[in-house]
């Protein structure tokens, strides 16, 4: 069954690597576009530093899977790069995935 999955990637960046990382991200975007990721959204927060989140969505609980295994993979072509920028490495990468319960239009 397809249904729409919002998903969101957490972490922290190491001050000191904030330019590598930027760069970094131009890849990893292009990668989840390839893999079929919609609506992606990359943000930086506003008063948290180096705080960062990525939002996206993907069409079931196996995509979900996928990509989150992906993001983890320490050897990964382009998602494995990311690990070292980020502070405490990957087991500081958080990724939750929501199932919509309704919305408010005005």
């Amino acid at each position: 069954m397809k249904q729409r999955i919002s998903v969101f990637i957490e972490y922290k960046i190491k001050e000191h690597v904030i330019e590598q990382y930027e760069s970094q991200m131009e890849r990893v975007l292009f990668e989840m576009k390839k893999a079929g990721i919609t609506n992606l959204s990359w943000m930086k927060a506003y008063d948290q530093p180096f705080l960062y989140v990525e939002s996206f969505d993907v069409s079931s609980i196996e995509a979900y899977k996928t990509i989150k295994a992906q993001r983890l993979q320490e050897n990964h072509a382009v998602y494995g790069e990311l690990h070292s920028l980020i502070h405490g490495g990957v087991g500081k990468i958080h990724c939750w995935a929501f199932l919509p319960q309704g919305s408010v239009n005005r």
